[in-house]
């Protein structure tokens, strides 16, 4: 569920205690099952596994006892073989059913294994022998978490803290689940104690994660490039920092994060994934593309990896991929973007405009949907309603042009000059030789020319129709010739 997880697995102490704990193992068996057990220990201590396996393995033949299963199972855990580690632990529990330990080492293993039901089974079974444990309960919690259910753990990780203050681990967990269930100012109070107390690149990363809920994004962006810095490999980190740059509108920047990230070993398909819905935003439609076709080469467990594909493709009034993709997840912005230009495209405009807003209000970022709901409107013949959501999309993209394009040709067929030629001037400073926008410049010149004419407007409106002739795409020769039998008169009339 959280990338960091592997971290923060070494640093609970059911983990990095597994070995610790046996030294006050004790039994009463046949010396030379002693001498076994007590070798194979001290392989273990020195982490020499296969050696230590070998002679437990062998004494089994003799001696079939609890404590020996229970060292095999932690072997099998260690090399994270779960499903081995569970059947040894198993039997070693049959054994010794009293044992406080070995309904932990179950529990845990069943949670690796994704066993959720099982792994609480065996957090319940131990509390009835060692109810205070802070581990039990942190893994506990674990479990729970990995089952959605944040309540529920969020009061396992409470009494794991009670249990034990230094359980920083339980308190991380806790301000995540604070995070699950809106509780963001307990969350908060949590997390700045943990990255005071105990920093390490899990507090800072689900800080990171607060401060960019919280829109906090210059802050969120130092704590997650600070996780970055203490562990290279943190992939959620990365992916904060992308999200940061793309709300920031910072292209270059952006597309680092993910670069930085393959460098670092970290090539997979949620980075391929991420990358082309990020593109996405940043309207580039045809690169996002390619990162969804990347991503389809790694493995993944999410139920939809085609969606991308598929809204890119909608976008194009394909909708064949759209058909195979689990619509069941009603949050998905992707999913009702796409829902709304399907309906766009049989002319259902009321529900198109529904799922378009729908896609807003999941991700406030997908900015492309007020352009789709102002041509939804254009389609109704509203003519502030479209207005209302062209100026909404480009207030917030005012350096797309093709949208400013779009909007100012709405705005001219309007008969509205004056706003089309503010909106066009602006984008000729960021675009000086873009054919289409001297082309509609210039029509938005002649028409308001001719209601004021004077030289110097004569003049600036000739100038933009001889850049786009000089680019070799200008489409209003009649209209500039025009002018200039007016720019004649003005001036010889002067003469006279």
């Amino acid at each position: 569920m959280f990338e960091w997880i592997k971290k923060i697995k070494k640093e609970i102490k059911v983990l990095n205690n597994i070995l610790d704990k046996d030294k006050k193992d004790s039994v009463i068996q046949s010396m030379p099952s002693v001498a076994n057990l007590n070798k194979a220990k001290k392989l273990i201590d020195n982490q020499n596994f296969d050696s230590a396996q070998e002679i437990l393995l062998k004494s089994l033949e003799t001696n079939k006892d609890a404590l020996t299963y229970k060292y095999l199972g932690k072997i099998r855990e260690f090399k994270k073989d779960y499903k081995k580690a569970i059947e040894y632990y198993n039997e070693s529990a049959k054994l010794a059913p009293l044992d406080k330990e070995i309904m932990i080492r179950l529990g845990m293993c069943y949670l690796y294994s994704a066993e959720f039901e099982k792994s609480i089974e065996s957090f319940e079974s131990a509390q009835k022998t060692n109810p205070a444990n802070t581990d039990l309960y942190t893994g506990w919690g674990m479990a729970l978490m990995r089952q959605k259910k944040y309540a529920l753990a969020k009061e396992k990780f409470y009494f794991a803290t009670k249990l034990n203050k230094y359980n920083y681990s339980a308190l991380l967990f806790s301000a995540i689940m604070e995070m699950r269930l809106k509780e963001y100012n307990l969350a908060q109070e949590k997390l700045e104690f943990l990255i005071k107390t105990a920093p390490n690149e899990a507090s800072f990363l689900e800080y990171a994660n607060l401060l960019l809920f919280k829109e906090n994004y210059d802050k969120a962006l130092a704590y997650a490039k600070k996780a970055i810095e203490l562990n290279k490999k943190l992939l959620p980190a990365y992916s904060i920092c992308a999200r940061i740059y793309m709300i920031k509108k910072d292209f270059s920047n952006f597309e680092k994060c993910y670069t930085d990230a393959i460098e670092n070993g970290l090539e997979c398909f949620d980075i391929h994934f991420e990358w082309g819905l990020g593109l996405i935003n940043f309207f580039k439609f045809d690169k996002a593309k390619d990162h969804f076709e990347k991503a389809k080469i790694f493995p993944t467990q999410f139920e939809n990896p085609d969606i991308g594909i598929a809204l890119i493709n909608a976008y194009n009034n394909d909708f064949s991929l759209f058909e195979t993709v689990n619509k069941k997840d009603k949050n998905n912005s992707y999913i009702q973007e796409i829902e709304g230009l399907n309906a766009l495209k049989n002319n259902e405009f009321e529900k198109a405009i529904y799922y378009f807003k729908s896609a807003l209000e999941t991700d406030k970022f997908r900015h492309y949907n007020y352009l789709n709901i102002a041509r939804t409107y254009i389609k109704l013949n509203n003519y502030d309603k479209t207005k209302e959501y062209y100026e909404e999309f480009y207030q917030k993209n005012p350096d797309y042009i093709p949208g400013i394009i779009e909007y100012s040709k709405w705005l001219i067929d309007n008969q509205n000059f004056n706003d089309a030629q503010r909106k066009l001037r602006k984008a000729q400073k960021k675009d000086e030789n873009n054919p289409d926008i001297l082309n509609l410049l210039f029509l938005t010149q002649y028409t308001l020319v001719k209601e004021n004419i004077s030289e110097y407007n004569l003049k600036e409106a000739i100038a933009t129709a001889n850049k786009a002739e000089q680019l070799g795409n200008f489409n209003y020769t009649p209209q500039k010739t025009e002018l200039e039998c007016e720019l004649k008169k003005i001036k010889g009339n002067k003469i006279e």
